[in-house]
């Protein structure tokens, strides 16, 4: 008898299953890449954070002391001026012009910004829109930390993604659906990973929880419909992924690029060959504090009259030097070896 051949129809299955099994293949192969790829970058991510905290903290804890002796200047010198402008019987040409040095310290930065009542026509020619066209709020925070945060929201469609499968995960690992203590507090940490993996919008580490826990259904690699739904959701998962990986990949670079991002990178690199960049810039620093001391010796001396109002307004030229912050120093210093 004649051997039975296969019908054109039995082909075409053979071919469609066969076509859904590479393209699920593929697929798979891509949600898993994308996963590694998002861990890796926010592996490098949250290592770069933490170095910018820990060189934070070590410049913060050095610059401290010096932020202090700062600090007590800062508030004698305001105290001297305040002497001299209410202790003093002035005339109104000479209060302006005394009140004028007071203003262009702090706008040069020796001295803190400090609102002073002063008279209306203080800056009538080439400062009347001294106060307008200073920024103090800026000034002030010029050399406060400034991470970028400039990360893409995830989409409703992503977000509802997110949620199904975080209640999804949730049903399955729930510990009060077992007794067994053991059981229980092994459960209970998983869903510590999956609330937190929720909170932090992250699908990739919810996938990778799944796989990790072998969840899902059992998929017929001998059904066609069964693959091409399989397909349409991994298709899907790795197009959430692709974005998710792009805002990590997005974040890094502008972390990097931030003045602490690049702060970090060159003191990692002068420390690696033994330097000490701290030490450098607070030398600069003491330079500072040396400039500031001088500074509150010229007020005290005007007070004390030890000086002509004359002598004063000419100012004491080692002193015609703009302030910079601690931070500003830093990075001036570290400027050289980048």
């Amino acid at each position: 008898m004649a051997r039975k051949s296969k019908t054109l129809t039995d082909t075409n299955n053979e071919l469609g299953l066969s076509d859904l099994r590479i393209r699920l293949n593929f697929l798979e192969k891509e949600n898993s890449k994308l996963i590694k790829q998002i861990e890796t970058n926010r592996t490098k991510l949250n290592t770069l954070n933490d170095s910018i905290k820990e060189v934070g903290i070590q410049i913060a804890q050095r610059v401290a002391p010096f932020r202090q002796k700062i600090l007590e200047l800062d508030e004698q010198i305001h105290a001297v001026f305040q002497e001299i402008l209410t202790g003093r019987k002035l005339g109104k040409k000479s209060r302006k012009d005394i009140e004028s040095v007071y203003y262009h310290l702090q706008l040069d930065g020796v001295i803190s910004p400090k609102h002073l009542p002063m008279e209306e026509e203080l800056f009538e020619n080439d400062d009347d829109d001294f106060e307008n066209e200073f920024d103090w709020a800026h000034y002030r925070g010029h050399s406060n930390q400034q991470i970028v945060e400039d990360i893409p929201k995830p989409d409703r469609d992503e977000l509802k993604k997110i949620r199904q499968l975080f209640l999804r995960l949730a049903d399955s690992f729930h510990p009060d659906k077992v007794t067994d203590e053991a059981e229980k507090e092994y459960r209970t940490e998983i869903m510590k990973e999956i609330n937190l993996a929720y909170q932090d919008g992250d699908l990739a580490r919810l996938l990778a929880i799944e796989k990790e826990q072998e969840l899902g259904a059992i998929i017929d690699r001998d059904s066609t419909d069964d693959l091409s739904r399989h397909c349409a959701k991994v298709e899907a998962e790795n197009r959430y992924l692709k974005d998710q990986l792009e805002n990590l990949k997005q974040q890094l670079k502008i972390t990097k690029k931030t003045q602490q991002g690049e702060m970090t990178a060159t003191f990692k690199k002068i420390t690696k060959y033994g330097g000490d960049p701290i030490g450098e810039a607070l030398r600069e620093i003491e330079d500072q504090i040396a400039i500031i001391e001088q500074m509150h010796q010229f007020v005290v001396d005007f007070r004390d009259r030890r000086m002509t109002i004359k002598e004063f307004l000419k100012g004491p030229t080692a002193l015609r030097l703009q302030q910079m912050s601690e931070e500003e120093l830093m990075l001036e210093f570290l400027a050289q070896f980048q």
